[in-house]
């Protein structure tokens, strides 16, 4: 049966210990005890280590606004440790602690806060630990630590902060961690950590070093299950095989390496599994290796300076991808067991986009898109393709794409990408002018297929020559030139010129229609010649 101490008599040694003999350290010592009444040291000063292993409290212990040199409460179970504002010079051990509740609001801790293996258990009225603007010099180490109730560091800071192995518990409006405005000198490693209920919260808040959330499971059932709007990340954020029900929100977030979801799931919230725009990142962003997105992802104005890699991803049906008005490196979208249904990449500016067909989504925004290279060079036939897979015709997209190819020297890339553009162009037309357009393209391909116009050319005139070869004409003045099938056909099918034949000949019954018809044919031919080189010489 475990020793029965007075918590009056811990208090009465802590406040005036013995004098210690001569050469040794003076410090308080029990272990295993159980502390009857309540252990009061509210403002107190004390001056020597207090140690209490695996003691069992009877009633909350209070330490609130007291000045310890260290504390040693490892293994002990207490209903509660009421300890805001409290100063120690040293580090308060909480390892195995199990507890109802832990208050630290604005305490300092000049070592370390250790919570290793601590089975804290809230009352559902505040956090289970909670340490609003919390101070501590070295770490907070919460390695397999159960938290039900929430782990509250509003505002706090630490040098760094080791939740491993956790289990964290929140409540339907009450997240499992709430870090909002922690600032961190190194590193917030949540590795295996298991968070639930309402999630990790870090608005406004600063780490350093990295933010470790490798094969985290985090889940809300109210909201976010990560949420950090304009966190801000000295490292990266790398979360390997991160599962997460609720969604990840980065709202203008700053990582100065990559963030990588690599191997991840990623369930939404509100129809976002990703929510970043106008995040900044420094190095890539990696959904990459079968990770499994749910809803939709959103990167407007995001700007990453290194790679959005999407290889191997595999998206829920309607998911979008939202890259309007981004800024990136380089934007990978292969080898997707399922595509999106929609990727957005209007007004973006994208150094270079690696693909694949079969990786294209059912519907590509490329309005206003900026790149300088596509990889891998594909013929104009199969980008075209990739073109048409926006709602709208727009011709930004074709004259970037044509640009491209000249700068590649493959001209004739470009003019089918162009000859593209007016086609898709004729589909929003009047009908009139469609029918305009019709016949543009047939003769000529608008301008960019010039040998169309030969080939009907020398179509008419073979048809003409042949007819009046076989039905000539009545001579129109009786000392004319002789009749000449060819020249006569080229007579009537060329309006700007006079070879005399025209004027010598007069057709005669049924070839009428056929000399009225070689003429209106030469005019419609001549005009849109004329009209598509002069569209091309001008516009493209």
């Amino acid at each position: 049966m475990a020793q029965e101490v007075p918590a009056e008599v811990v208090a009465a040694l802590l406040l005036q210990p013995p004098a210690p003999e001569p050469g040794a350290v003076p410090r308080l010592q029990m272990v295993g005890a159980r502390i009857t009444g309540r252990l009061q040291l509210q403002y107190a000063a004390v001056e020597i280590p207090l140690s209490l292993v695996n003691c069992r409290f009877d009633e909350p212990v209070e330490l609130a606004d007291a000045s310890l040199r260290a504390a040693d409460f490892t293994g002990c179970h207490m209903p509660r440790l009421s300890a805001d504002r409290l100063r120690v010079d040293g580090d308060l051990m909480l390892a195995q602690l199990v507890s109802g509740g832990v208050d630290l609001f604005g305490a300092q801790i000049r070592g370390d806060l250790w919570l290793t293996s601590a089975r804290v258990t809230g009352d559902g009225s505040s956090f289970a630990v909670n340490g609003p603007q919390l101070r501590i010099e070295g770490g907070l180490y919460a390695h397999s630590a159960h938290i039900t109730g929430g782990l509250n560091l509003w505002g706090a800071q630490a040098f760094t902060i080791e939740v491993t192995q956790a289990r964290l518990s929140g409540a339907e409006e009450r997240p499992a961690f709430r870090g909002d405005g922690l600032q961190l000198v190194q590193d917030l490693l949540c590795t295996d950590l298991l968070a639930d209920g309402g999630g990790i919260r870090l608005f406004g808040a600063t780490i350093g070093g990295q933010c470790w959330l490798a094969r985290a499971d985090i889940r809300s059932t109210t909201g976010w299950a990560v949420t950090a709007p304009t966190l801000t990340v000295g490292g990266g954020i790398y979360a390997y095989g991160l599962t997460v029900e609720g969604g990840v929100n980065l709202f203008a977030a700053v990582v100065g390496e990559s963030i990588e979801l690599t191997a991840s799931t990623l369930l939404p919230y509100h129809q976002y599994a990703l929510r970043a725009p106008g995040a900044r990142v420094e190095a890539d962003i990696k959904l990459d290796n079968a990770t499994r997105v749910a809803g939709n992802i959103d990167l407007t104005r995001a700007e990453v300076k290194g790679t959005i890699s999407l290889i191997e991803t595999a998206f829920a049906e309607e998911t979008t991808v939202g890259l309007h008005r981004a800024v990136l490196g380089a934007l990978h979208l292969e080898s997707l067991s399922a595509p999106p249904a929609t990727l957005d990449l209007s007004a973006a500016t994208i150094v270079a986009i690696t693909d694949a067909t079969d990786s294209w989504p059912s519907q590509v925004t490329l309005t206003a898109l900026s790149y300088q290279a596509l990889h891998p060079t594909m013929p104009a036939t199969d980008r075209l393709s990739w073109l048409h897979r926006g709602a709208d015709y727009h011709p930004q997209p074709y004259e970037q794409l044509a640009a491209y190819y000249r700068q590649l020297g493959h001209d004739d890339d470009a003019r089918t990408v162009l000859l593209a553009r007016h086609r898709q162009r004729r589909r929003s037309l009047p009908r009139l002018a469609q029918l305009w357009g019709y016949i543009e393209d047939a003769t000529t391909g608008y301008g960019y297929r010039p040998g169309r116009a030969l080939l009907w050319l020398l179509a008419l005139i073979t048809t003409a020559a042949i007819a009046f070869a076989e039905a000539p004409p009545q001579p129109a003045q009786s000392n004319g030139p002789p009749f000449q099938p060819v020249i006569f056909a080229l007579d009537l099918i060329l309006p700007v010129l006079d070879l005399g034949q025209e004027k010598a000949f007069t057709p005669v019954d049924g070839t009428t229609w056929i000399a009225w018809l070689s003429s209106l044919s030469g005019w419609l031919l001549g005009t849109t010649v004329i009209t598509s080189l002069t569209r091309r010489l001008t516009r493209s």
